[in-house]
């Protein structure tokens, strides 16, 4: 679906909203707009950043049919189904039928936790059901269930599962690639921290929400590893480290926020339950 030969870099998009939970919806565009402007080669829409489990179900469709028609084959569309049973899963899948994307991308079932059979049987379900090709979404860290190697290698032979989101450690990026080298499996890595590193050694699809920030260094980015510069890739690198490592004491979805506005983005990114940051700490944001 992506690119082979390139850098390849997917962000994993916001969700403005409302006071009442809706869309709001010029600011989504912008938001879209920013990133396509910079080349990014796909959106992922209602991921961990774009709060997905916090969403009403009537927000996360029309975040994704707004993204579809902003995109306009611009960039890849890729939207979150993860839910916790298949039925729940079924229907967000049917209510984007009709809709322009090119992938769904689901987690582990998150409040019932699965045996490694459970999760073959679940994908399995719904890669049977699915009109769009289906990616596997590894979270552990979120959702207290790990894919294991052994089950992934094995979701890895449905035609209709074309990939995985690898969000634990590196390692295990570098083991489902060297596994499927030979199939038609995408391996996108969730290491933002090593993207120059994992450029430098083949691993080209790149995703994370922080990406969200920093469109523009993402596009420089393209550009040096295109010439061979990794000497500038690994410098802009630091520079990304730097920013997160100086923005995760804050609170990520709070900062989020107001990182969020202060780039002209409108509206709250952050989920309902959380506190909004405390004000003496907006300058902080400003400044990085």
């Amino acid at each position: 679906m992506f690119p082979t030969d390139q850098a390849v870099f997917i962000t994993a998009t916001g969700t403005p909203i409302d006071a009442d939970g809706d869309l709001v919806g010029d600011s989504f565009v912008g938001h879209l707009e920013h990133h396509l402007a910079h080349g990014v080669d796909g959106l992922l829409i209602s991921g961990s950043m774009g709060m997905m489990p916090a969403l009403t179900f009537d927000t996360w469709l029309e975040s994704a049919r707004v993204a579809a028609r902003t995109a306009r084959g611009r960039a890849k569309i890729i939207v979150g189904v993860g839910d916790n049973s298949v039925e729940c899963t079924r229907q967000r899948i049917e209510a984007l039928r009709g809709t322009p994307i090119d992938a769904v991308v689901a987690t582990t079932p998150f409040y019932f936790m699965s045996e490694q059979d459970d999760l073959i049987h679940y994908y399995t379900m719904v890669a049977d059901m699915s009109p769009f090709p289906l990616y596997l979404y590894d979270l552990p860290q979120i959702t207290k269930v790990k894919i294991e190697l052994s089950t992934m290698l094995e979701l890895s032979k449905h035609p209709n599962i074309h990939g995985a989101k690898c969000s634990h450690n590196p390692l295990f990026v570098r083991k489902v690639a060297d596994a499927v080298e030979d199939r038609p499996f995408e391996v996108i890595s969730a290491q933002f921290d090593l993207t120059d590193m994992f450029l430098h050694h083949g691993l080209l699809l790149q995703l994370d929400g922080f990406f969200c920030l920093m469109p523009e260094w993402l596009a420089q980015i393209k550009t040096a590893h295109a010439k061979g510069c990794f000497q500038t890739v690994t410098k802009i690198q630091r520079q990304m480290t730097d920013l997160r490592e100086a923005f995760l004491p804050l609170g990520v979805f709070p900062a989020f926020t107001v990182a969020m506005n202060l780039l002209g983005f409108e509206g709250r990114f952050h989920p309902s339950h959380m506190r909004p940051l405390d004000k003496d700490l907006e300058p902080r944001v400003k400044q990085l």
